[in-house]
This record gives C-alpha cells, structure tokens and sequence, in this order.
C-alpha cells in the first residue's frame, strides 16, 4: 500500500513535469549566443510546423521499423548506435582538437603546480582547491591521467571520455532489457540514442560530466540486477564502482541516495513461503541485508573520500582538509535574481566567501541569512515565487542542447590550427544542423516519456527496478531546483529518459497498428 502510494506520487510528479517540458519545448526553444564566456539561455519561438513534421517523420521511420520487425534485432541496433556514437564523438575530437576551459582549465595548471611542489591553490586561503575542495577527488583522477598519458594529452582525456560515453550507451541498452525485458523496446532505446547528441557533444568538454557517467551507469545496473535477482556480488560491486563516480563529480552522489533508496524499499518485495512464521523470518532477514548493505556502499563512499583527503594531507602538510565555500552558499545562489538567468551560476557563492574573509562558518551564516530572507520574499510574493521556479525549471529542462553548443563555442576558441570543419560545426551552418536534431530530439523524447509514464500510472505496481532512474530523476530535478541552475547539470538526468521514452515509443506504435494505420 505505502510502495504504491510512494511510486505512483513520484510518476504522478515526473508526469507532469515532463507535460511542462513538452510542452515548453514544442512552443519555444532555448538557444545561447556565441563568443560569450558566461552561460547565458535565450528564448525564441520555436517554428512548430517544421518542428512537427519534423516529428512525424521520426514517428514514421520508427513505425517502418517497428511494422518490419525490425526493432526485434535490437543487437545490431546497438552495435550502430555504438558505432554511430564512436564516428560522431571521433569527428568532434579530430575537427576541434579541444582544450580544457573553465575550471577545468585552472585544474590543469594546478596539476603542474602540484608536480612542482607548489599546494598553495589548497593551502592558501583563496585559492581555488581552498575554496572548493571537493574537487580533490577530481584532481587525483587528473594526476592519474596526467601520470599515465603526460600532461596536457587532451586527446587522451577526450578517449577516456569516448569510453565513458560508450559504456554508458551500452548499458543504458542493457538497462532497458532489465526493465522491461522487450527486443523490441532495446531495439528502440538503441535508435533513440542516436539522437543524444546534447550528451555527446561534452566529448570535448574536459571534465567530471562525462567521466563520471560510465561509472555512476555502471552502478545504477548493477543495481538492477541486485533488486531483481538478489545476488549479493552486484550489490557489493555496487560500492567501489559508485566510490568512483562520486570522487570524479560530486553531483553522483544524488545517484547514491537514489541506489540506496532501492535497496532498502526492494526488502518489502513479495516473498514465497508455506507459512507466515516463513514469510516474517525471510522478511526480516532480507532487511537486515539490504541495510547492511546500504552501510557497505555509504561507507565504501566516505572511505574512498577520507583516503583522497589523507593522501593531500599528507602531501601538503596541511593538518585538516579546508572548509571551502559552504554548500548553502550554492542553494543561496540558486535562489537568487541574476543579470543572467535567475538561479543559475552569478558568482555568488565564490564572492560571499571572499567578503567573509574565506571563512566557512561565517559564510555558512551569511549564505542562511540570504536565504532565509529570499523564502520571506517568496512567502510574500507567491506569484513571484511560482514564476521564479518555474522560469528556473524550464531553463534548466526544456534545454534541448543542455549548453553544449555552447560549450562547443568555449572549447573550440583558443584551439590552434583550427580546421575548416571545426567553424562548420561549431559556428556555421553545422551547427543548425545539430541543434535542430537536438531540439526535434527533445519533444519526441518527451512525448514518449509522457505515454510512458502515463501507462505505468494505470499499472497495479510498479516494480522496484523500474523506479530506480524515476527516483534518480526525480531527485536530479528536486536538488537542482534548489541549487545552483545549470542545464549542463540537467544533461546527465536528461540520458536517463531514454529507456522510459523507448516504452513510450512502442506503446504509440502499438496504437497505430490497434486503429489500423498500415
């Protein structure tokens, strides 16, 4: 009764969030400016007709395949779409030859100061491994790559983040046939990938994003298969494989709690037994294991952080790791206004540190007291409110490059040598190209999202496995309303749609054939 009740509200939610994305995303499309540093989206009508048609002839080529059986081989699907995926990611890396940007760029030149003995970007108040120290996870993953493959190989950083991509393709196709256990759905979920070119785009972003996509998919299956066979070795590779993903990028750390979560609901499942003396003993036995372990992948994860902090420590003298800007400065700027987009990055949260003198506490105070003021507002101005939230969950959302084109622009400008390919794709005529795929992409996405979550709505039950990328989702959009905005956060919850929206593709196919379209 509880399951149901608990499932059914976070499909209800999911429903109706994907409606307000469709729906955003079929009227209007976001598009950024080039040669500008600063993540700044734009709104513009979106031309409905072409979108439509454009539709349709997705919705066509499918049902071509569907009505041929085709979606049946689902295996050579997938071996295109990896195949697919390899060539795309291979000609942006090749054309642009990218370079690290942003704070990917700072961690590059602190990896040569770290080589010289120089820690002062952690040591020294200011510095940027003072202010955000949860980045030491990353840096070490760095200086792995660094030690492997010589420092500045960014082609080999642009492979290892191929690999990622890839691995995480591949699973999510293996995700699917654990889900819903459908040829022709994988057959489906491979096509769809195709498309996901807002996540193959960051190939050539040299960052966590993407690094940290394989492991945290990796762990995500491995849960699956625990809550649905009840293995023990899968919940246990669960734990190193999860530590990994959340060391490279923080943000996988909502995955854990969404793996967590699972494991301990999945106790409850229905269990097979003579008696009910049986039934109590094996209920209470498999709780006891899944809280078990939960403990061991929570724990695995702070070990492997604790051992990352030690190893700095160790190295930089330093008696304990810094405090860093507090994570309520970041909820902070997410709730406020900004010359930009409202909620999204405005330096809030590196300034407020500054002017408190780089001290922890006394920016924690200040961040709350931001905050608390910013809820009064809201509580004042109810109308504002709803207006603030929803802008900021649409900008982030209804996104259909997710910032890549931008970050495309950001990577290519400082390249030498620049090819004549790389202007066609980054700034010519390429790049209409590939935001019109991503932007038709999108509303078909959603629009088999919707028929989808529509039809686990009108189920009796819906199974634990099939929740855990709802609840992840679901937690993705929760936290990110909250925190600092960014459609380059949205993306690695936008990739997880993809299996629901391969259901959702057949269930409107199947309906075809039900009126007797031939």
């Amino acid at each position: 009764m509880i399951k149901n009740i608990f499932t059914k509200l976070v499909t209800l939610f999911l429903f109706f969030a994907a409606l307000a994305v469709f729906i955003t995303s079929f009227f209007t499309t976001i598009y950024y400016d080039m040669n500008v540093d600063v993540d700044f989206p734009h709104y513009k009508a979106e031309s409905i007709s072409h979108l439509a048609i454009s539709m349709v002839a997705v919705f066509l080529l499918a049902f071509f395949f569907y009505k041929k059986k085709m979606f049946e081989s689902s295996k050579a699907f997938i071996l295109f779409a990896l195949f697919f995926c390899s060539a795309y990611c291979l000609f942006l890396i090749i054309s642009i030859k990218p370079l690290p940007v942003s704070d990917a760029a700072i961690i590059d030149e602190i990896l040569e100061e770290f080589k010289a003995g120089d820690y002062s970007a952690l040591t020294a108040a200011g510095g940027y491994l003072n202010i955000w120290p949860f980045q030491m996870g990353y840096v070490l993953f760095a200086q792995i790559m660094d030690a492997l493959f010589g420092h500045g190989n960014y082609f080999a950083w642009n492979i290892a983040q191929l690999l990622s991509i890839l691995l995480t393709v591949y699973l999510l196709y293996n995700i699917t046939w654990e889900l819903f256990e459908d040829k022709e759905i994988c057959g489906i979920v491979a096509l769809l990938s195709m498309g996901m070119l807002f996540f193959y785009n960051y190939v050539t972003f040299i960052y966590g994003d993407i690094l940290s996509m394989g492991p945290q998919t990796l762990a995500l299956y491995l849960t699956v298969l625990y809550v649905k066979r009840e293995k023990l070795l899968y919940a246990i590779l669960v734990a190193p494989v999860m530590a990994l993903s959340i060391l490279i990028k923080t943000n996988c750390e909502i995955a854990l709690i969404a793996v967590i979560m699972i494991i301990i609901f999945s106790s409850g499942k229905e269990i097979s037994g003579n008696s009910n003396g049986y039934r109590s003993y094996e209920l209470l036995r498999r709780i006891l294991v899944h809280i078990g372990l939960s403990f061991l992948i929570i724990a695995t994860v702070l070990i492997a952080k604790n051992a990352v902090d030690s190893h700095y420590l160790k190295v930089s003298g330093l008696k304990e790791m810094p405090g860093g800007s507090p994570s309520v400065s970041h909820i902070a700027m997410g709730l406020q206004e900004s010359e930009l987009e409202d909620g999204w990055y405005n330096r809030y949260n590196y300034d407020v540190f500054a002017e408190n003198d780089f001290n922890t506490e006394k920016t924690r105070q200040a961040a709350i007291q931001n905050i608390r003021e910013r809820l009064i507002y809201f509580k004042e101005n109810p109308g504002y409110a709803i207006k603030f939230m929803a802008r900021k969950f649409l900008t982030q959302w209804a996104d259909p490059v997710c910032i890549s084109t931008h970050n495309l622009d950001l990577v290519s400008r400082h390249v030498e040598n620049p090819t004549t390919m790389m202007y066609y794709i980054v700034f010519g005529h390429g790049s209409i190209i590939i935001r019109w795929i991503m932007n038709v992409y999108m509303s078909v996405c959603y629009l088999c999202v919707l028929a989808c979550l529509g039809s686990l709505l009108l189920r009796k039950e819906i199974p634990w496995s099939v929740m855990l990328l709802l609840i992840l989702i679901f937690g993705g959009i929760c936290f990110h309303q909250f925190w600092e905005g960014s459609s380059r956060y949205a993306m690695r919850y936008y990739v997880y749609w993809t299996p629901y929206a391969a259901f959702g593709m057949k269930t409107i196919l199947e309906k075809f054939c039900k009126i007797g379209v031939k």
